[in-house]
């Protein structure tokens, strides 16, 4: 549960029903359903190709005309187009659990907003959240009625433990899972940095959309002269001495960490947002349609 009560209440729901309504005009393409993977298979509606015949199979799809010419049975391969499934991973480590408002509420209220779309939409969606490895999962589900279902995982859903993107990409795609969509809702405060995590999704061949999240405490905290931080994860605890130069190189080193992660996403053509937890959550999902770059 959120720190100020329900994280679903009528007001966020009335927020999802202006995104559906923004998501109709302004993404048709993108989180309708129409994910669409090119698959080849013996039927279908697109010509792709050719390949031999085995005996037993049907023979509906025999090249007659090439069995006349070269005397071989060949058959023709068509494609067909199948959903692509989406994965939402949420970032559910203890760093996520700072600010006001805390980023682990923000992230779920993104979650859940991308979830009502896909499901209202017919895609199949799965909620899966993540410190250092898998913490909790909604397995696949489909249609208007597991929407309640998925908020009710999202608001039991508890902000504790390291985080390993990599991890958690390792363990859930350690089991085949199907060509689609990865959504990552997280901070990215990954000790080891997020390349290694990122390229397993290559690897995957997934496509992704990276939403980036901060608190405003975060890019430009206001610290006295003498502080001794925390490491929210860790644990570990450092006596700091606070000084402009200090804050601005800060800020910099926050900058950059952000450029790199929008320049490593372009550059794959994927997608990428980062939004302060100031911005209403729906403004951000407003971002995320016009990027249209859900799927290449």
């Amino acid at each position: 549960m959120s720190e100020d009560g329900t994280l679903f209440d009528e007001e966020f729901l009335k927020k999802l029903e202006y995104l559906e309504i923004i998501s109709n005009n302004m993404v048709p393409g993108h989180l309708h359903g129409e994910h669409r993977a090119k698959k080849k298979t013996d039927s279908g509606i697109e010509f792709a190709d050719y390949r031999q015949y085995v005996a037993g199979e049907d023979t509906k799809n025999v090249d007659w005309r090439t069995y006349l010419r070269l005397d071989k049975l060949i058959l023709r391969i068509f494609e067909e187009e199948a959903d692509l499934p989406i994965y939402i991973f949420f970032d559910s480590s203890k760093s996520m659990d700072y600010g006001h408002p805390l980023k682990f509420d923000y992230a779920r209220k993104i979650a859940a907003a991308l979830c009502y779309v896909g499901l209202l939409n017919l895609d199949r969606v799965n909620l899966i959240g993540y410190a250092e490895g898998i913490t909790q999962e909604m397995s696949s589900r489909s249609g208007k009625n597991q929407v309640w279902h998925a908020f009710r995982f999202l608001e039991s859903a508890k902000a504790d433990g390291n985080t390993s993107i990599e991890q958690a990409f390792k363990s859930f795609f350690s089991v085949r899972r199907r060509r689609g969509l990865v959504v990552l809702v997280s901070d990215f405060l990954d000790e080891i940095g997020f390349e290694r995590a990122l390229d397993l999704l290559k690897h995957f061949r997934q496509d992704l959309f990276a939403v980036h999240i901060y608190s405003s405490e975060e890019l430009r905290p206001d610290l006295s002269d003498e502080v001794l931080l925390k490491d929210s994860e860790l644990g570990t605890t450092e006596l700091v001495k606070v000084t402009p130069g200090l804050l601005d190189a800060y800020a910099n080193k926050f900058e950059e960490h952000c450029d790199q992660l929008d320049s490593y996403c372009r550059k794959n053509g994927w997608g990428y947002v980062r939004a302060s937890t100031d911005v209403p959550f729906e403004d951000l999902i407003v971002q995320v349609f016009r990027q249209g770059r859900f799927v290449r």
